[in-house]
């Protein structure tokens, strides 16, 4: 039998991580894969941004 090539995220574009206003306080706003995730804490974003972005960078299809 073959192995199935196929992924749990399709990356069709760079993670990114961005400061945004929300209910009046600043927080941090992480998109990749077309999901969109939210931390008040800078170490959780930059914990965050930085998985996605390896995962991203692991990704075969991906233009580098």
């Amino acid at each position: 039998m073959g192995t199935a090539k196929h992924r749990a995220y399709s990356f069709d574009m760079k993670p990114t991580i961005e400061q945004v206003e929300k209910n009046g306080e600043l927080i941090w706003r992480i998109e990749a894969a077309g999901i969109v995730r939210f931390h008040s804490q800078q170490w959780q974003a930059e914990w965050l941004y930085n998985y996605l972005t390896r995962l991203y960078n692991c990704d075969e299809t991906n233009p580098q």
